[in-house]
């Protein structure tokens, strides 16, 4: 989640895992030598909550350059970043071989790439880092939006730390003595109280400019908000929904501005694969510090890479990168859904899990 670590003063441990998959340097900025040159790269973007910068885990800070080194993304999208943490990730990524640009933002989020850093701009809960992918340019767009107001812990029976006066306040992030709150009108209300959709709406804008310049764009983020994909009919009984369905308006506003969810274009079915992100297992750290709700399952996706359409541009795969093992009411449990888990032979340094998606763009250089 967010700043809510800080508050507590948590503290994790190291991680090990076994590999799932292997690394790929397929989407590098450099041309290979020769006259021939590709007329198409590979391009690797990745979400990445580094929870604190890696300090609630022991290794923490060289298990976010060993993820990096691993999975070998070309942009990756950094929540729980500052600019010393961002600056600390670049120094241990080119002690390992490495050379990353970041998009200089005075505060949390960060964007970090493989290619030079052309423009940037920070907005509220957003900033923004324009790539240029042998001359197809690119505006990738970071978000860590405010973690209060987290309504979607209300049908879970947990109030969701919203601030008073607003209704469901004296519950703070406790559980609720009367049970889950099924309102769903009362659940939106108080997650647009949360301003989430406002700010995006401003970033939305500014991609739409973008676009009529003649670029790609991209957009990644820690929501702390699922998706209304996630949150439907067939999932109303499922992972302690109880019986709610909400248009969560985030993700609603992303695709009505013609944007697509990466990871649920490859898996579509929020059942089979719901693709968790948040609570990640963390195997060295207590499930205690790694739940709010420790009575409840209180998984989501909250972690999203979307991309909009354009005949350069095309989705490849979108995979989750982490422990395939999560935590639920308090204790460890393996996932069981049918999507891929990249698993970490490293430290994991985060409560959440990554989003890898894979796409292939169309470049300006001829063969």
């Amino acid at each position: 989640m967010v700043k809510r670590r800080e508050l507590l003063g948590m503290v994790g441990a190291t991680v090990g895992a076994s590999v799932l998959g292997v690394g790929t340097a397929e989407a590098g900025p450099q041309v290979a030598e020769g006259r021939h040159r590709p007329s198409h790269r590979t391009l690797k973007v990745m979400q990445f909550n580094i929870w604190l910068g890696g300090s609630q885990v022991p290794g923490g800070r060289a298990g976010i350059a060993d993820t990096i080194a691993a999975v070998q993304p070309d942009v990756v999208m950094l929540s729980e970043s500052t600019p010393e943490r961002v600056a600390n990730t670049l120094a241990d990524l080119a002690e390992r071989g490495l050379t990353f640009y970041d998009n200089a933002n005075p505060s949390d989020p960060g964007v970090i790439s493989r290619y030079p850093i052309i423009e940037h701009k920070s907005f509220p809960y957003w900033s923004k880092a324009v790539i240029a992918v042998d001359g197809t340019e690119v505006a990738a767009y970071s978000g860590h939006l405010e973690y209060r107001y987290y309504a979607n812990y209300l049908p879970r029976g947990y109030g969701g730390g919203t601030p008073a006066p607003l209704e469901t306040s004296e519950y703070g992030w406790d559980e609720i003595p009367t049970g889950p709150i099924t309102d769903v009108d009362l659940i939106e209300r108080l997650n647009e109280a949360s301003g989430r959709t406002a700010v995006t709406k401003t970033v939305l804008a500014d991609a739409a400019m973008e676009r009529r310049r003649g670029r790609l764009t991209v957009l990644a983020g820690d929501f702390n908000e699922p998706s209304h994909r996630d949150w439907t009919r067939r999932t109303r009984n499922l992972f302690d929904h109880n019986g709610t369905v909400v248009e969560w308006s985030t993700t609603k506003a992303i695709e009505d501005a013609g944007f697509r969810d990466s990871y649920r274009e490859v898996y579509p079915d929020p059942v089979r694969s719901p693709g968790f992100t948040w609570p990640s297992d963390n195997p060295g750290v207590e499930p205690g510090q790694l739940t709010w709700a420790p009575k409840a399952d209180e998984r989501d996706r909250i972690d999203f890479i979307f991309y909009h359409p354009d005949r350069r541009i095309r989705l490849l795969d979108s995979v989750v990168v982490g422990p395939s093992t999560t935590i639920v009411r308090n204790e460890r449990v393996e996932e069981t859904g049918r999507e891929k888990f990249w698993e970490p032979s490293w430290t994991w340094p985060t409560d959440h899990k990554a989003v890898l998606s894979t796409f292939r763009v169309s470049t300006h250089r001829p063969h």
